[in-house]
């Protein structure tokens, strides 16, 4: 097993380091590990955690934000409260990511959506570089917002449990769970104005 740093993408199952492999990727899209052919993936420094996303009988289709939001209420539930507080986290990145790519494609500018993502440290919405590309592009003043405050107070401890300062408990992982969704079903909004315009 390779030695990772915090927040690196490995093997859930050998622990080998899967390089170039976004944490936050759909886990249809990944492919095997080089090492032994599975797909479940572990963030550095946190455990393996795997990710169902699923639908339901009547045709309701959970998408990979709220699938993460379902993983972590169930995080929270088995009291692994700082995972559950990463995924939430996890689950914003992948919606503003989404957003953000309705609305490159909205403006006609889908021919710069790779090189200026390919410039972000991630898609966290508390970076302020993130958020004035993401305000630039939709429109949307979203640090504005009721949940801002909340939203940001998750990312500090989200970043503190990352790099090994803070251990979350009940009261804060319920908190952060709040805050990500409140962005979740804010930025699926944003996406579904976007992508009808």
């Amino acid at each position: 097993m390779v030695d990772a740093t915090p927040g690196e993408t490995m093997c859930g199952q050998c622990g080998c380091l899967i390089p170039g492999e976004s944490p936050t990727a759909d886990p249809a899209d990944r492919q095997p590990c080089p090492e032994c052919g599975s797909t479940s993936r572990t963030l550095s420094g946190l455990g393996a955690v795997e990710i169902h996303v699923t639908a339901t009988g009547s045709g309701t289709v959970v998408t990979y934000p709220e699938g993460l939001l379902e993983v972590a209420e169930k995080l929270i539930a088995d009291r692994q409260f700082s995972i559950a507080v990463v995924v939430v986290h996890m689950a914003c990145e992948v919606a503003t990511e989404r957003c953000l790519s309705a609305a490159f494609d909205a403006a006609a500018l889908q021919h710069l959506e790779d090189p200026i993502s390919d410039l972000l440290n991630g898609y966290n919405l508390a970076n302020d570089r993130n958020r004035k590309l993401y305000a630039a592009l939709t429109g949307d003043a979203v640090e504005q917002r009721s949940f801002w405050s909340s939203f940001r107070a998750s990312a500090t401890r989200r970043n503190r449990i990352v790099h090994g300062s803070e251990i979350a408990d009940a009261a804060a992982a319920e908190a952060s769970y709040v805050a990500a969704s409140a962005m979740v079903e804010h930025l699926a909004k944003q996406e579904a104005a976007l992508r009808a315009s």
